[in-house]
């Protein structure tokens, strides 16, 4: 009989947002939301292992394990899906924290939901993204160049986004309603396994990363957050950022983060790399080995170097060891 250890459960979850219209795809209707859950759990040899690889280890559906854990939401890049930085994720939940990975309708490619059915990603998406789409990629480049001090290369940024990304400013806000109807069904349908006292933290990569700043400026809710890599879309004339905060980042990409430094009356951790690309601080570093598209750091310590990282961060700033 095998032993029984420590692993991350996990399951779908899918709701609907009645409140809301879909205006992505072609379908209509209200909006969709789907979420996959990992939490801490005993394995004893039951079989049903959903992933077992390089990039972590999870096991569908088994009990959770008695007790209530933090909860950290996390949130993927535009146009990637929820098991993204599944190995983030599952680590997450062995070290004891109930994690939330929520995807999102026509934005996430594949969308799954609960009963095992897909919704397609809308492909018009990746025209929106920067348009006119000439004008502002080369904008985005010459943008990812400017030097100078954090202010200087926010205002850079902010006219750049300001001008060719409105779209994505406009899914701000949506992605947030959508992290709002999962945070609903985890308070309801979870209670007793979360521990909601304790504020909840939230991470995410690229857009999922500046959602987490977004939430963190906006919502008391959220206690701390990490953006891993992601550019600081939004407007936030005025406000101050009141919540623990970590911005990791690869070299090429300290122009367009910089927000994180400024305006702020918390902790503020940040983790510059060199040796890795953008999508190299996700779990496609252990499948694709292109050095131009990855980066030269080995999958493997850059996945441990995200992992301490996040664990250092949350065990601060969400178990109380300030």
């Amino acid at each position: 009989m095998e032993e029984k250890k420590t692993v991350a459960g996990t399951c779908l979850i899918t709701t609907v947002d009645e409140k809301r219209q879909e205006m992505l795809g072609k379908t209509g209707g209200n909006r969709v939301i789907s979420a996959r859950l990992y939490y801490p759990a005993i394995y004893a040899g039951e079989p049903g292992v959903t992933i077992r690889n390089a990039a972590g280890e999870m096991y569908q559906s088994p009990t959770i394990y008695k007790g209530k854990y933090p909860l950290i939401i996390y949130n993927h890049g535009y146009g990637s899906y929820m098991e993204a930085n599944n190995k983030l994720c599952c680590v997450l939940a062995q070290n004891g924290y109930f994690v939330a990975s929520v995807g999102h309708a026509y934005e996430s490619d594949p969308f799954e939901l609960e009963d095992g059915s897909v919704i397609e990603l809308d492909q018009s998406i990746k025209k929106r993204q920067i348009s006119p789409a000439v004008r502002g990629t080369i904008a985005a480049l010459r943008m990812k160049k400017v030097k100078g001090t954090p202010k200087e290369m926010y205002e850079s940024f902010y006219a750049f986004q300001k001008r060719y990304c409105l779209f994505l400013n406009e899914r701000l806000k949506e992605w947030a309603d959508d992290i709002r109807c999962v945070e609903s069904i985890l308070r309801r349908d979870y209670a007793s396994a979360i521990d909601f006292t304790r504020g909840i933290g939230i991470t995410g990569h690229s857009f999922g990363g500046n959602l987490a700043y977004y939430m963190c400026m906006n919502y008391p809710e959220y206690v701390c957050g990490v953006n891993i890599d992601g550019a600081i879309f939004g407007e936030y004339s005025g406000q101050r950022m009141q919540r623990a905060f970590l911005q990791i980042c690869n070299r090429g990409n300290v122009s367009v983060v910089s927000k994180a430094l400024l305006d702020t009356d918390a902790p503020v951790e940040y983790e510059v790399f060199d040796g890795t690309t953008h999508m190299g601080f996700t779990d496609l570093a252990f499948f694709c080995k292109s050095g131009w598209m990855m980066g030269k750091t080995d999958a493997e310590i850059m996945s441990h170097k995200l992992l301490d990282l996040h664990l250092g961060f949350f065990e601060k700033y969400m178990q109380g060891n300030v």
